[in-house]
């Protein structure tokens, strides 16, 4: 096991926990959440039972989007008799837990959407928490739950602005990349949006991500999925849906009182200058300066408008095979 471990062809070994190896071709063809996830059971399966997969390590177990690279370590929360200092690969939580706040998932013990969500609301990244809380809404947990899960927890220096993200959650977002774009709004100070409003030209429907009725535009956001998975394309060519995308945005202008149609990408959430001088050429108001700090975000008050597990099977001293599962996109 030591010499396929150390070699580099897909017939090696990749470690990925204390005494728990997978397949280096089922490693090589694993997607970044699915190696976490299968780091995450290799740490989690050697703990006593009163360990539970949370934070991050639970966003992954769930499938809950994640903003960035998927972290280095392995999240655990347990009881205070079992805590030690963080390691280069585990980071230990002790907050209390309790039987409500767990669920299981292939035979171990992982925090619930409610109580994950509330785990990463505490740690301050607003954009993080918008983006988790919106996913775990839009998979039926209501908003009274991730509130009760947030009050179950002890006083914490981070609670108002977990209790500020959590309100400004909303299930109607469809896409990480829509409730990204919500808290970048709010960064910018602009007016809050109308989401999913819907128009009906000629006979069709479109439900447009956001919607400013009084300055009149439209912002869409674009992700490349769209064109390049099938799951999206509802068997249509990547041809087809750009057609159908630009007819859709030439309908749409057709609106009354849709003056313009503003089409986003992931990476423009990431460049608020260059953003905001977009937004301000669309007529919408933007300050000079966008907003950077996350307390300041979280206590702004915008202008209002009317308005899968996928883990790589690994085990304690041998290989087994993949579980499935699909990243969250």
């Amino acid at each position: 096991m030591r010499r396929r471990a150390a070699g580099d062809g897909p017939d090696r070994l990749v470690r990925v926990g204390p005494n728990a190896f997978v397949r280096g071709a089922e490693w090589d063809a694993a997607g970044a959440r699915r190696r976490y996830v299968t780091r995450v059971y290799a740490r989690l399966g050697r703990r006593s039972a009163a360990a539970v997969a949370s934070h991050a390590s639970a966003a992954a177990i769930h499938g809950l989007p994640w903003l960035g690279p998927w972290p280095e370590d392995v999240h655990l929360t347990v009881p205070k008799s079992q805590y030690r200092a963080r390691t280069v690969s585990l980071a230990l939580h002790t907050r209390p837990i309790t039987s409500d706040d767990v669920v299981r998932h292939e035979g171990l013990s992982v925090t619930s959407l409610s109580r994950t969500v509330a785990d990463i609301a505490l740690t301050g990244d607003i954009r993080q928490t918008v983006m988790v809380a919106d996913a775990a809404l839009r998979r039926g947990v209501t908003k009274r739950q991730l509130t009760r899960s947030l009050n179950g927890l002890p006083h914490h220096r981070g609670r108002l602005a977990a209790s500020l993200s959590i309100e400004l959650a909303d299930g109607r977002s469809g896409s990480p990349a829509e409730s990204l774009a919500r808290v970048v709004f709010r960064e910018l100070n602009l007016p809050s949006p109308v989401l999913q409003q819907e128009f009906v030209v000629r006979g069709h429907r479109y439900a447009v991500d956001f919607w400013f009725p009084e300055q009149g535009v439209v912002i869409e956001i674009d992700g490349r999925a769209k064109y390049t998975d099938a799951a999206f394309r509802n068997g249509r060519t990547p041809d087809q849906v750009f057609i159908d995308e630009k007819r859709r945005h030439e309908d749409l202008l057709t609106v009354p009182g849709v003056r313009t149609v503003v089409r986003l990408e992931w990476r423009d959430l990431f460049d608020l200058d260059a953003l905001t001088g977009r937004l301000r050429a669309a007529g919408l108001p933007c300050p000079a300066r966008p907003v950077h700090s996350a307390r300041d975000v979280a206590g702004r008050t915008p202008t209002p408008t009317p308005a899968p597990s996928g883990r790589i099977g690994a085990s304690s001293g041998r290989v087994s095979g993949p579980s499935g599962g699909r990243s969250g996109r």
